[in-house]
């Protein structure tokens, strides 16, 4: 399995997708931050991360959603959202204190839906 699946919606605003179907570990992390820096040097710059796949996330997957947020809201502070959250993984977010600055929603339409 790959670590992500990234589909596309949206007509008037093109919002990418990135449906996370590992758990990020030390091992892929590097490659999730390079998917994002790519996509972002081709023009991404609404995001949507669906964390359905995945029933926990570590400190590393936390760190990762840092280091997307920092990557694609250079221009634009409300350019990611997560969707799909367990509610374990929604409180370490919380938690964490990412809900200041990532919206959180219940599902992928919802997010795509609030850019």
């Amino acid at each position: 399995m790959s670590l992500l699946q990234i589909s596309q919606v949206g007509n008037n605003i093109p919002i990418t997708i990135f449906q996370i179907r590992e758990r990020v570990t030390l091992e892929n992390f590097a490659e999730l931050e390079k998917i994002t820096k790519d996509a972002y040097d081709s023009g991404m710059r609404s995001l949507v991360v669906d964390l359905s796949q995945i029933p926990a996330l570590s400190s590393i997957g936390v760190r990762a959603l840092v280091v997307i947020h920092k990557i694609v809201s250079a221009g634009n502070r409300n350019a990611l959202k997560v969707a799909c959250a367990q509610p374990l993984i929604c409180d370490v977010l919380q938690i964490s204190g990412l809900t200041q600055f990532i919206e959180l929603y219940d599902t992928v339409d919802e997010a795509a839906a609030s850019f």
